[in-house]
C-alpha cells in the first residue's frame, strides 16, 4: 500500500495539526531559523491542501511576510505547483498581498536579479561585521530607475528578509551626491577652522 503524499513545510505537519511544536521545531524557532509567520502560513496552506491536491507535492522551505508582499521559498522547480493554479494564487494575494516566489536556497545575486529584472546590478560589495554577521551593498545604475518596480528601501527590506542579513541598495548617482555632500561639509568645516585660527591670531 503506497504512502499518502503530504506537502513538506518549514515545521512538522504534526506540529501544525496538534498546535504544539516538537523540541526540534521549537529549537529552530528559538534560533531564528524559522519564524512565527512560517508557522502561521504553514497552518493556512496545510488547510488548503484539502482543496488543492497538487499541494501534496509542494516542499515549502520558508514563508516571509514583509510590507505588502508574501515571499515563498520552495524547492527547485516547484514554483509551478503554486503559479499554475490561478484560484490558489488569487486566494494567496487576497490573504497576504503580492506573491513573490523563489526556488532553492536563496543566493544574493539571483534574488536581486529576479527582483530588478530586466535591469542588472552594477556590483555587490560585502562587509563582514565584528558581530559575525554580514552586510552587503548592491549598486544600481541611475538609468535603470524607471525599469525597477521596487524602491531601494523596498529592496532592502525584501532582500534582507530573504537572505536573513543586511542588504542595502543604492543608485550610483545617489552615492556620488552623498560623497559630494560629505566633501562639501568637510570643506566648510576646514574653512571655519581656518577662520577661527585667523581670529585667534
Amino acid at each position: 500500500m503506497s504512502r499518502i503524499k503530504k506537502m513538506r513545510l518549514p515545521v512538522c505537519n504534526f506540529d501544525i495539526e496538534s498546535n504544539m511544536l516538537c523540541p526540534n521545531c521549537q529549537e529552530r524557532l528559538d534560533k531564528g531559523e524559522i519564524t512565527d509567520f512560517d508557522i502561521e502560513f504553514s497552518r493556512w496552506i496545510l488547510e488548503k491542501e484539502k482543496e488543492f491536491e497538487t499541494l501534496n507535492d509542494l516542499h515549502l522551505l520558508r514563508a516571509i511576510s514583509v510590507s505588502k508582499y508574501l515571499i515563498l521559498i520552495v524547492k527547485k522547480r516547484q514554483a509551478i505547483i503554486l503559479t499554475k493554479n490561478e484560484k490558489l494564487m488569487e486566494e494567496l494575494r487576497e490573504e497576504y498581498g503580492e506573491v513573490l516566489i523563489f526556488e532553492g536556497t536563496p543566493k544574493l545575486r539571483s534574488v536581486v536579479r529576479t527582483l530588478i529584472a530586466p535591469a542588472v546590478e552594477v556590483g555587490v560589495n560585502s562587509l563582514y561585521l565584528p558581530t559575525g554577521g554580514k552586510e552587503s551593498i548592491v549598486m544600481l545604475r541611475d538609468s535603470d530607475k524607471s525599469r525597477i518596480k521596487f524602491t531601494p528601501k523596498e529592496l532592502r527590506i525584501i532582500v534582507s528578509q530573504i537572505m536573513n542579513e543586511s542588504v542595502l541598495f543604492e543608485y550610483q548617482g545617489d552615492r556620488e551626491k552623498e560623497e559630494e555632500k560629505k566633501g562639501d561639509e568637510f570643506d566648510e568645516r576646514m574653512k571655519e577652522l581656518a577662520q577661527r585660527r585667523r581670529r585667534v591670531r
